[in-house]
């Protein structure tokens, strides 16, 4: 599955996380368990886009401490050079 989404991520298209766990064929907690896993090995990293708290300790679009949220925030999900040569050594030549 973690080299699906990858194959996925690649791609540079724009899909939702439910469009993502169609395409890869699991849940979406799946998806975000699997890109949380991903970005902890190094594979990814997210970009926050939109947005966000402007607290010196914060930058996130959903503040614990000052309540901040944004529905106009969104993630962008990219391989790392990590993530990159995982998906090449993975594709057929």
């Amino acid at each position: 599955m973690l080299t699906s989404i990858m194959k996925m991520l690649a791609r540079k298209e724009s899909l939702s996380m439910a469009q993502l766990a169609h395409e890869v064929g699991c849940t979406i907690k799946e998806i975000e368990s699997a890109l949380e896993q991903m970005e902890h090995m190094g594979y990814i990293h997210r970009q926050l886009f939109g947005q966000s708290c402007s607290g010196s300790s914060c930058g996130t679009t959903h503040c614990e401490s000052c309540g901040f949220a944004s529905s106009e925030a969104f993630i962008v999900w990219e391989l790392t050079e990590r993530g990159k040569t995982m998906v090449d050594t993975q594709s057929p030549k």
